[in-house]
């Protein structure tokens, strides 16, 4: 498994785990404006990063290190 790949792979673990915690916080009225649009924002580079993989036909991908997903945030 390449660099590339293992960087991907991690970006869209910590995304799983971002969405996990806000799902929770949503739930319990906890969260603000702030959180929603950083978590949005950091969604919408990661479909662009998944775009770009999927047009490069399998080929390495050096965009994983360039965005960085938001910590959850403790209640």
């Amino acid at each position: 498994m390449s660099a590339e790949a293992v960087a991907l792979a991690v970006l869209l673990r910590r995304a799983q785990w971002l969405l996990d915690d806000l799902a929770y916080r949503i739930v319990g009225g906890r969260f603000d404006a702030g959180e929603l649009t950083d978590t949005a924002d950091a969604l919408d580079e990661l479909a662009v990063l998944l775009k770009e993989k999927a047009l490069s036909e399998g080929t390495e991908c050096s965009a994983p290190s360039r965005i960085s997903l938001p910590s959850p945030r403790q209640p």
